[in-house]
């Protein structure tokens, strides 16, 4: 932006480059050479319009699930989750104004939990409930 570096534009950059990965599309493709951008495009699709980007990143990510996605395989819907957590936390480090996006911290914890949950769901969901306090039934 022409501005002096500083850990909010590491923050944007990072959202950016997680968008692109997510999306599969270059901030400079011709899509976004009308003054629109990644984050407008993918702004204008949610929440309501993701699921043809969170589809398409399932059949890149998982590449075994192409030829026939069984409609409620477990596997499909962690991914789901997943990929729709990190289009919300693209989007938060993208926003225009540096004071309302996440540190870099807040950013890495998101990704740790990501990471925990998509190895070992049943285990991160029974965390996550003690430590809000829910009691399983």
């Amino acid at each position: 932006m022409g501005k002096r570096a500083s850990t909010e534009g590491d923050v944007f950059s990072f959202g950016v480059l997680l968008l692109e990965i997510v999306a599969g599309r270059r901030p400079t493709d011709v899509l976004f050479q009308d003054g629109s951008s990644l984050h407008e495009w993918i702004k204008r699709h949610y929440p309501n319009g993701l699921e043809p980007i969170v589809e398409q990143a399932i059949v890149r990510y998982m590449p075994k699930y192409h030829i026939q996605m069984p409609p409620f395989d477990c596997n499909k819907i962690i991914w789901h989750d997943v990929i729709l957590e990190l289009i919300e936390l693209g989007l938060l480090c993208t926003q225009y104004s540096p004071s309302t996006r996440p540190t870099m911290l807040d950013v890495a914890i998101e990704m740790g939990r990501l990471k925990q949950y998509l190895s070992d769901p049943s285990s991160y969901l029974i965390q996550e409930a003690s430590l809000k306090g829910d009691a399983l039934v």
